[in-house]
């Protein structure tokens, strides 16, 4: 009788200290040599299975803005004073806050989910209207629509049209569920 019991070794950090030169997929999940570098450099050694998961979830584009915060800064570069006289909450909080006088304010947020959204198009926007909700309900205010500013390539390319009307049904979706209306898009 052959035995055919996998032994798996989990990778803890003992593990990860004893074995510095194993080979890990930091590539496969979108982290580039120079950022598997540094996190070798902040741990000092390399990273278990989990950290290396964790780090390429936090280093995405999606949740730091890897590739686009360095154009999203300018926004923050340009406010001038005249324009932040009635800015109550700005860049780097979860909604911006204007004041619109008579003791008003509107909240606004741009949520970015184009790769949840190319993935899974209706789940990925769905969860980027969420995300937009809650971030305005987390300042304190009340939602009352939603709009999209939508972009997409070539719409007779078939991976745009697989993603296009998912996006749209999902937007639509998750705001419906909440009473919100999309007032407005292009």
């Amino acid at each position: 009788m052959t035995d055919t019991t996998t032994t798996h070794v989990v990778d803890t950090v003992a593990n990860a200290t004893e074995t510095p030169e194993r080979e890990q997929p930091f590539a496969a999940l979108g982290l580039k040599e120079d950022e598997y570098a540094r996190i070798r450099e902040i741990l000092g050694r390399r990273p278990t299975s989990g950290e290396l998961a964790m780090y390429s979830v936090m280093w995405s584009e999606h949740c730091s803005y890897k590739s686009s915060k360095i154009y999203l800064r300018q926004f923050g570069q340009k406010v001038s004073p005249a324009m932040k006289k009635n800015l109550m909450v700005g860049i780097g909080e979860n909604a911006g806050v204007v004041d619109v006088g008579e003791g008003w304010a509107v909240t606004f947020k741009v949520e970015s989910h184009n790769h949840p959204s190319y993935i899974e198009p209706f789940q990925g926007a769905a969860t980027g209207v969420g995300g937009i909700v809650r971030d305005i309900i987390s300042m304190g205010a009340r939602p009352v629509a939603v709009m999209d500013q939508l972009r997409f390539g070539a719409i007779d390319n078939p991976d745009t049209a697989r993603v296009v009307h998912g996006v749209v049904s999902g937007i639509s979706f998750y705001g419906n569920c909440l009473g919100l209306p999309n007032i407005g898009g292009e």
